[in-house]
């Protein structure tokens, strides 16, 4: 039972992101390019007003977005995530085909220039500041996300989600529109394709993992217990697994299993349903001498034992020395389980 009184900030809002990032191992944002060549942190294809944010300038929609640049000025957030071990999902959004911005329905090269440009505004941004490459992802449904990345990115890496999602329509024609690619795309063809493009996570449905869903693509079928558990680690070897939605009462399965969440629950104060308590850091607040530290505050020698404890426990086909090149005081590996704070603080219900 929540009792701090909580009230849920707006998602993607600097408030969210900030609550996120103080309160969790990190968070998700989505960001999107004005018509004059702002980041915006927004999710849906439209603002509040019905405009769409493409094709608007940033002046004409500030109230209802806020800018990438703005959120980076916050120290604290910076801090977190530079030198407090925080990690951020950066998914970049298309712009929706009817705006006619990026080609429109046509695509082709002009939705490649758009993407491009985000990407490389993105990235400029945070290689000022300095993100250590192992603390963010780039992400994104759209295709050209993985020859953009290949060309700018430079030392940071990059993911595709899949099944893709189509821009049009409500979530269930969205998800409608995605159900043959979901059952022709299976857990272990969606890894191969991962990691085919070097991605160092695989972001993951939890349709996969849970309920009913999860027998419908063809091939083995994948769990959270039992053989079905035992085939998922089986064919992953450790690679690193975020998952989305994460609810509370799936949340500790999925820890245990290694995986990391991205949570749309984010107040502090809950328990489990064994009445345990939830901890919204497992990542950056491990158990050391039996009390949670933070993971920037613990000697070298309890990291690189946390990892490598976690290491054997998990099944990470990284090497050893690989994994103690990725732990610092501000950093750890892909591996390394998370909850991550969904929009920040969590997705607002009338949002897609």
């Amino acid at each position: 039972m929540d009792t701090t009184g909580w009230v849920k900030p707006k998602e993607n809002s600097i408030d969210a992101l900030s609550y996120g990032i103080e309160n969790s191992d990190g968070v998700e944002m989505d960001l999107r390019l004005s018509l004059d060549g702002e980041v915006i942190i927004h999710h849906d294809a439209r603002t509040q007003d019905g405009s769409y944010p493409e094709t608007t300038n940033y002046d004409d929609m500030k109230e209802h977005v806020d800018l990438f640049s703005d959120l980076l000025s916050k120290d604290d957030f910076v801090t977190k995530w530079v030198n407090e071990a925080r990690f951020v999902c950066l998914e970049l959004k298309a712009p929706h085909p009817s705006s006619g911005a990026g080609g429109g329905w046509l695509r082709g090269k002009e939705m490649y220039n758009h993407m491009s440009e985000l990407f490389q505004s993105v990235r400029d941004m945070i290689k000022q500041i300095e993100v250590p490459s192992n603390s963010t992802v780039f992400y994104s449904f759209d295709p050209y996300i993985t020859p953009v990345a290949n060309r700018f990115s430079e030392n940071y890496r990059h993911a595709r989600l899949m099944p893709k999602l189509r821009q049009w329509g409500g979530w269930t024609t969205q998800r409608a529109a995605a159900l043959p690619s979901f059952i022709s795309t299976s857990v272990p063809r969606l890894l191969d394709k991962q990691r085919k493009l070097g991605a160092p996570m695989l972001p993951l449905a939890l349709d996969y993992l849970h309920g009913w869903t999860r027998f419908l693509p063809i091939g083995a079928t994948m769990g959270l217990q039992g053989k079905s558990l035992q085939k998922f680690n089986h064919i992953r070897r450790g690679h690193p697994v975020y998952v989305w939605p994460s609810p509370i009462e799936i949340e500790p399965r999925l820890l245990k299993a290694g995986l990391s969440c991205i949570s749309d629950t984010m107040q502090k104060g809950l328990v489990y349903s064994d009445g345990s308590e939830r901890c919204l850091r497992p990542g950056t607040m491990p158990f050391v001498e039996n009390e949670r530290q933070p993971w920037h505050e613990i000697s070298d020698s309890e990291r690189a034992k946390i990892v490598l404890t976690s290491k054997k426990k998990w099944g990470w086909s990284s090497g050893k020395d690989e994994l103690l090149g990725l732990t610092s005081s501000g950093t750890m590996p892909w591996e390394m389980p998370r909850l991550i704070g969904h929009r920040g603080a969590g997705k607002d219900p009338e949002t897609l």
